[in-house]
């Protein structure tokens, strides 16, 4: 299932809104779950399960592995999902060794919790609670780990440290992954009781889609700019569909926009996700359009190499290379503008992996792209649509119009 993208949380500026249904246990389905979450002003809370059958004294290559049973990861990021602050390990156990838990921006190596979790119960209760200077971690109410952000572990095998640890505690966390957590349950608690509703006034900056004008001229003049970037409340969901493939008779080789998805890829805060098998021969592809929807290029690429038409052709860096074929993942394809520049990049599980700046003719080129479809893909890809921020022509379906089985 899709991972849990939180509707009504988008951005830094979305720091004090979230989903009112959050604040009930929500279910993680898979290993790899997406939440919008303001950890200042929510706690996190986890409902996990101890393993019926473990050990408290594994081998050392067992002990350090961070998808074994007893194990839960929280990657917290700050304003966009290529941006991760904090790295948050921790276990249903307490082993022999002090190997319990750990924030990899503040611990030089794991910590031990005082006491066994839960008395050893099966259901337990995990509490992380952020405040400006400090973190506490609690199980069913009793403190099993507190860090002050201030007072990081300095290590020459960790550089960075203690430094990370007081950007961790200043960085405004506003996005989680959470990995090897399937079966376990997370709620946010909020620390001053209020749940808020996402409102207008409380998105700002975010493209609504065109609407009917008013068979009423408007009495006044409105405000400059003043609606321009409103949504209406509840325009915000997400669904995934199939990388819908456009180089077919029915799309025009891609030249029916009814086989394409409208968005600002550059301005919004929600770049194109998808979820595909990589290899090195089969090549990922991404045609991209202007606002008038003419094509301005493609961007492939694959474990092998990456083309961007008239921009890019290169190879693929090691992070890349590296990943074995016929890995399914989750990667991002964005578009950033940074000063006179448009930086690309490719994210895998949150992590940039790739990135080229692109100038002159090039940046001007891409800095237009309005629209996207995808080529020479296949049913079994799928790609987050946005409602509210993009548009999806009308063979962008859960089926792509009949090409793909609905599941």
């Amino acid at each position: 299932m899709f991972a849990l993208l939180i509707a009504g949380v988008l951005g830094t500026a979305f720091s004090a809104v979230i989903d009112p249904t959050l604040t009930e246990w929500r279910l993680l389905e898979t290993d790899y779950e997406q939440v919008f979450f303001p950890i200042r002003d929510y706690i996190l809370e986890v409902k996990a399960f101890r393993p019926d059958v473990y050990d408290t004294n594994p081998h050392y290559a067992e002990l350090y592995k961070t998808d074994k049973p007893t194990t839960m990861m929280a990657l917290l990021f700050a304003g966009n999902w290529n941006k991760q602050v904090g790295r948050l390990v921790w276990n249903t156990i307490k082993y022999v060794r002090p190997h319990d838990i750990a924030i990899e921006e503040c611990d030089a190596r794991y910590q031990a919790y005082p006491v066994f979790p839960a008395n050893e119960e099966k259901e337990q209760i995990w509490a992380w609670n952020f405040f400006e200077d400090y973190v506490e971690l609690t199980c069913n109410g009793e403190m099993m780990y507190e860090q002050n952000f201030d007072e990081g572990d300095v290590s020459s095998r960790k550089p960075g440290l203690p430094e990370k640890c007081r950007a961790l505690g200043d960085a405004e966390v506003d996005r989680i992954i959470f990995k090897h957590m399937a079966g376990e349950y997370i709620r946010a608690v909020p620390k001053d009781g209020v749940i808020d509703e996402p409102t207008t006034e409380s998105i700002p900056n975010i493209p609504t889609l065109p609407v009917d004008e008013p068979e009423d001229e408007p009495t006044e003049e409105p405000a400059e700019d003043d609606d321009e970037n409103e949504i209406p409340d509840g325009a915000i969901e997400f669904k995934r569909y199939p990388t819908c493939d456009c180089w077919t008779a029915e799309c025009g080789y891609c030249s029916n926009l009814d086989c394409t998805v409208q968005h600002d890829l550059v301005n919004s805060p929600f770049d194109i996700q998808v979820t595909s098998e990589l290899y090195w021969r089969n090549i990922t592809s991404i045609m991209l359009y202007d606002k008038e929807g003419n094509a301005i290029g493609s961007f492939q690429w694959s474990l092998k190499g990456i083309l961007l038409t008239g921009c890019v052709n290169c190879q693929t860096p090691t992070a890349i290379r590296d990943i074995e074929p016929g890995t399914r993942t989750l990667w991002v394809f964005s578009l950033t503008e940074k000063d006179e520049a448009l930086m690309v990049q490719i994210s895998i599980l949150g992590q940039v992996v790739w990135e080229q700046e692109l100038t002159g003719e090039c940046a001007e080129r891409y800095g237009q792209a309005d629209r996207f479809a995808f080529f020479d893909s296949t049913c079994e890809g799928t790609f987050t649509f946005v409602g509210g921020l993009m548009v999806a022509g009308d063979r962008i379906t859960k089926d792509c119009s009949g090409a793909c089985n609905e599941e």
